[in-house]
């Protein structure tokens, strides 16, 4: 099978030839980044392009900062191993800046549709997404900053679906331009919607804010041909009835170390929904090298069965024969009929 036949065979939930994945170095680690620079690394899915357009303002060998067509500025430092994003400025501190957003005329540069447009046909033949951040993701990450969405949603939930409102329609109008553009096959959003301790916010509170926005958001690119796949952190057990019902076509990361029990999650919701699991850092990057096999079969055995599966390999703070051995043992485990998944 072609990739991209690989991964359209999964979502329907079928079992393709080997299990479709994407792999990728995480942000911040120079030296396993430098390491894997001219390593081909197994692709399925690619992603060719990010919303919004960012302008770097400043930058060192520690960090950068980034400030969007919005106005929010985000530093991305590297300070420790694993490079991490904050929220410096808001685009939205209070309600008379979101009345001037508003008034604003934003496009996409021609550039910018150019570069994701030649991504897409240098890669034909895989899977191919932009990205960018989920509605919650889009508030209370850019738009509004972290704390101040959380309050609003509380105590002015009118405000807060005035700002959801804002930011899905400029995201769907600037992604349906590039969907109808490129030809792009799916978007992936991000926005952490909880941590190991349960969700931010309440059921109540997904359904009644929420979840409109991420309903309407699927329905949008649904009909425009595109997949939608959900990124986000967290023991979202509370809530993940309400957003796999949202229209999600994928969910990521399930992380085990925050309570995500992948088989649990395939057993629910594996007919509705395809699994995008990650390996759990802070396992993975203090496993030996003679367990690592082991580990990828038991993720496989969990969630790769009748297909609805993609695994997203991701090379942790780890020595390099280790992160090598990962992949050997992806590449080894990952063909149908998986000798792991015999049940």
């Amino acid at each position: 099978m072609k990739p991209v036949d690989r991964v359209f065979t999964t979502l329907n939930h079928e079992e393709p030839d080997m299990v479709p994945c994407l792999w990728a170095v995480a942000d911040g680690l120079r030296r396993l980044q430098e390491a894997f620079r001219n390593r081909e690394l197994p692709q399925d899915l690619v992603g060719v392009g990010s919303l919004p357009e960012t302008r770097v303002v400043e930058q060192c060998s520690e960090y950068r900062l980034l400030e969007s067509v919005f106005g929010d500025v985000h530093r991305i430092s590297y300070k420790v191993d694993y490079g991490y994003r904050e929220l410096v400025k808001p685009a939205v501190s209070k309600p008379e800046d979101l009345d001037r957003l508003e008034e604003l005329k934003l496009e996409l540069s021609r550039e910018h549709v150019k570069r994701i447009r030649e991504n897409v046909e240098r890669n034909s033949d895989r899977f191919t997404f932009i990205s960018h951040e989920s509605p919650f993701g889009f508030a209370a990450y850019s738009l509004r900053g972290f704390k101040r969405f959380l309050t609003d949603m509380v105590v002015n939930p009118g405000f807060a679906k005035k700002i959801l409102s804002f930011g899905v329609k400029r995201l769907m109008e600037m992604s349906r331009q590039i969907i109808e553009e490129t030809g792009v096959n799916a978007v992936w959003v991000s926005g952490d919607l909880g941590d190991s301790n349960g969700p931010f916010v309440s059921p109540r509170l997904y359904s009644e804010i929420l979840e409109p926005f991420d309903r309407e958001l699927c329905r949008t690119y649904h009909r425009l041909g595109a997949y939608v796949f959900l990124h986000s952190h967290g023991n979202l057990n509370l809530i993940l009835d309400r957003i796999v019902n949202a229209g999600f076509d994928g969910l990521n990361p399930l992380d085990e170390a925050e309570n995500m029990v992948l088989a649990s999650v395939k057993e629910r919701y594996g007919g509705k929904v395809t699994l995008i699991p990650q390996p759990s850092t802070y396992k993975l990057e203090k496993m030996p090298r003679n367990l690592i096999e082991e580990y990828v079969a038991s993720q496989l055995h969990a969630g790769a069965h009748d297909g609805g599966f993609i695994y997203y390999g991701v090379i942790v703070n780890m020595l390099l024969e280790n992160a090598d051995e990962y992949v050997k043992a992806f590449l080894k485990l990952r063909s149908y009929p998986l000798q792991c998944c015999r049940r």
